[in-house]
């Protein structure tokens, strides 16, 4: 496996051996000075990072309050200055100002990575006003910049509308801001990112140890040495479970559909045992992700944003053989959509680099999803032909396996299942009824069924039924054994899995059935 040394990209050193400067200046003023200069974009980013904090925190504080007045208040009380702030004090603690030690108390892991490492001295949290201050100095600022405001609670209802969607364009703007500050942030390390690694180590012991080891050892004679060697094997295979099914049936007539080519089902090639690495495991949200329509393209990112794990080689090629699965049962439109989502989680992975973390997986989705959004553009026009060529290459291979299987087994029907009626004793024949006219059930028989079905059963015959049921996959096949019971046209009682199974519960049957012979004496 190769040796990813892109970490090392993200080292700024200040004092590279390696370093060349002018004859004329000195070299280790220059390395001062870029030292320097580091530490100080290191802290101006840090400045501007709380800085924006603080007014995204403060921002969205202030909207919570005027949205609260706004549906609680008429517009005449909204010119009573008293009564406003009462309502804020009765819904709002007045003493909430920024607190940012609460706010990681509160947010917990959601806490992106680059906020959790600043630091706010005590006169910077006291100086901060408190929340309910703050809409009272708004209202004082719209009524001293507009007259109107101080009579008409309409306008001053429209002023502070007004006021909060130029809030909310702020918040918008800034939070773009802070996310390329936390990427530029994200993209070097410094030594407050240094922490402790492995410290300790253990072992993991099954139960089996851990009771071994409540068992006291035989006592030994002093000065006695015994070396013990335990041979430890670890992921271990464990013994597959066997399979039953077991069905039964209690009347002679009682019939069974049994799939007549269960051994065709197409299947994958077999692969061999895989360890954790490289095991294709689907995750749940990687299935919810590949069912989103390719075309909704905000919803994509919005998905993605919430939730970046997915954003990996080992998921993408998760949902490839989910393609192949979809491609082998016939279902192109769903393969075509799960190879489209594939090779999005491809793009945007590759994009984001080797060990992204959370912050470069979201500026990765929104850049790329900008790009594609433009059908006309060169990153679209080549992103659809990646898919329509992988597209193409599944299409062929899945045409390989079926053909390779249909070799493997020529004389079954391709990749089908039949469905066949039979009864479980060989002396009893199965009738096909036929539902008198006028009731209920002769009404199911003439809407719910075919009407080749319809033909086969007023023959009367149960080879001519097995035969419609003979050209069905096994789903439309249960669904008509299911009109059957309703209508009453032939009882069926159960449904086995295969030939042996079938075999094994009629000879259950029979000796059930059998009539015990005694003597007689004369």
């Amino acid at each position: 496996m190769p040796i990813d040394y892109s970490k090392w990209d993200k080292i700024e050193l200040s004092d590279d051996s390696d370093i060349e400067v002018h004859p004329n200046v000195d070299k280790q003023s220059f390395i001062r000075w870029k030292q320097r200069d580091i530490h100080e974009k290191r802290a101006q980013r840090n400045i501007e990072i709380k800085s924006i904090l603080l007014q995204l925190t403060m921002y969205r504080a202030l909207n919570l309050r005027v949205d609260y007045l706004l549906e609680s208040l008429s517009e005449s009380q909204l010119l009573d200055q008293k009564l406003v702030l009462q309502k804020l004090d009765g819904q709002f603690d007045k003493n909430e100002k920024f607190d940012y030690e609460k706010l990681k108390q509160e947010k917990g892991d959601e806490l992106r990575k680059g906020l959790r490492d600043l630091t706010f001295d005590q006169s910077e949290i006291e100086n901060t006003p408190c929340y309910n201050e703050m809409i009272d100095d708004l209202f004082i600022q719209i009524k001293d910049d507009h007259a109107d405001a101080k009579s008409d609670g309409a306008k001053l209802k429209g002023y502070l509308q007004e006021h909060r969607a130029k809030i909310d364009d702020v918040l918008s703007k800034q939070t773009i801001k802070l996310d390329d500050l936390l990427y530029q942030k994200s993209m070097l390390i410094s030594s407050d990112d240094i922490h402790t690694g492995f410290d300790r180590s253990f072992l993991n012991k099954n139960d089996q140890d851990e009771d071994a080891e409540e068992v006291p050892a035989p006592a030994v004679a002093p000065k006695q040495t015994e070396t013990v060697t335990t041979t430890e094997t670890i992921n271990a295979s464990s013994a597959t479970p066997s399979a039953a099914a077991a069905a039964s049936s209690s009347t002679p007539a009682a019939a069974s559909a049994t799939p007549a080519a269960a051994s065709a089902t197409p299947a994958a090639p077999a692969a061999a045992p895989a360890d954790d690495e490289t095991d294709l495991h689907l995750e749940k949200a990687t299935a919810e992700f590949a069912k989103i329509p390719p075309k909704d393209l905000t919803k994509i990112a919005d998905f993605l944003i919430k939730h970046t794990h997915i954003i990996s080689e080992q998921q993408k090629d998760a949902l490839i053989m989910t393609a192949f699965d979809q491609q082998l049962a016939n279902d192109s439109a769903g393969a075509l959509q799960t190879i489209h989502q594939s090779l999005l989680l491809q793009y945007i992975s590759q994009l984001a680099g080797p060990h992204h973390n959370r912050d470069q997986a979201i500026r990765a989705v929104k850049l790329f999803i900008s790009k594609v959004a433009d059908e006309g553009s060169p990153a679209h026009t080549g992103f659809m032909e990646d898919v329509n060529n992988t597209f193409k290459h599944i299409q062929t291979r899945c045409e390989i396996i079926k053909q390779e299987q249909q070799e493997l087994n020529p004389d079954e029907p391709e990749g089908e299942e039949l469905i066949q009626l039979r009864a479980l004793d060989e002396g009893t024949e199965l009738q096909v009824n036929i539902p008198a006219e006028n009731t209920p059930q002769y009404e199911i028989f003439k809407t719910k069924l075919s009407p080749e079905f319809q033909a086969a059963i007023m023959t009367q015959s149960l080879d001519e039924v097995n035969k419609e049921f003979a050209k069905l996959k096994v789903d439309e096949a249960e669904k008509v054994l299911e009109v059957f019971n309703e209508c009453g046209v032939i009882g069926i009682t159960g449904y086995l899995e295969d030939e042996q199974e079938f075999e094994e519960l009629k000879k259950e049957y029979k000796e059930e059935n059998a009539e015990p012979v005694e003597d007689v004496v004369d």
